[in-house]
Order: structure tokens, then C-alpha cells, then sequence
């Protein structure tokens, strides 16, 4: 799915990391949030058409190429009676880190869309 893939130089040579890598590290990071139910089938339509051309979409989850750095946009479906704020701050929070900590690939944002919640 990944046709562009992050590179990183260091000292031994060229590291390639797929987008779907990326993808899957976020999708698997923001499930384990507290409130969480799912990640959702994708971005609202209106919100696809803001990215450029280097957008790779794996379910869910979305990777902006930016300069030096990605943008992530996670759609999610989340549980009833959560404080939304909260929940969408810590994915923010964990799924940033967990990429740059296991990448060192720099993220300048994570964008949350809540597309659904689960009533009990």
C-alpha cells in the first residue's frame, strides 16, 4: 500500500520504514486508550480532499508527508458517556510518541476525528 516510504540515515547506512508500518503502530497504540471501541473505516470525505498527494490510507488512519516530518489523522470510534477531550488528547499524546520512539520519525501532529460512539 506504502509507496513512499520514510527514510532515515545514520551511521550504517539507509533505514526505509513502510507507511503501513507506521499505520499499524498508530491503529494498535490508539486501541489501547482507555474509551477507545475501534479505530473507524476512514476519514469523513470533505477532510480527504485537504491532503496532497502524498496520503497513504491504511483503515482508519491516514500519514500526511510533510518536509522533514508526517501528519497522522485517526478516525475513531469511541465509547458513550467519555470525556471526548481527554480521550482524543491522550491518543494524541501516545501515538506521537510510540512512532517517534520506535521510528525517530518526527511527527508534527496527530489529528483526531471521532466518527462514531458506541452506546452500551
Amino acid at each position: 500500500m506504502a509507496t513512499d516510504p520514510m527514510e532515515i540515515a545514520c551511521d550504517g547506512g539507509r533505514i526505509k520504514i513502510s507507511h503501513d508500518i507506521v499505520m499499524t503502530i498508530a491503529r494498535h497504540i490508539a486501541t489501547e486508550v482507555k474509551g477507545i471501541v475501534s479505530i473507524s473505516g476512514g476519514i469523513p470525505g470533505g477532510i480527504v480532499d485537504v491532503f496532497s498527494k502524498k496520503t497513504t490510507t491504511k483503515k482508519g488512519v491516514k500519514i500526511q508527508n510533510e518536509e522533514s516530518q508526517i501528519a497522522i489523522n485517526v478516525a475513531l470510534v469511541i465509547k458513550y458517556g467519555v470525556k471526548i477531550p481527554d480521550v482524543v488528547k491522550e491518543v494524541q499524546q501516545k501515538v506521537k510518541a510510540a512512532i517517534e520512539a520506535m521510528t525517530e520519525i518526527k511527527v508534527s501532529r496527530v489529528n483526531v476525528y471521532i466518527q462514531d460512539i458506541e452506546v452500551e
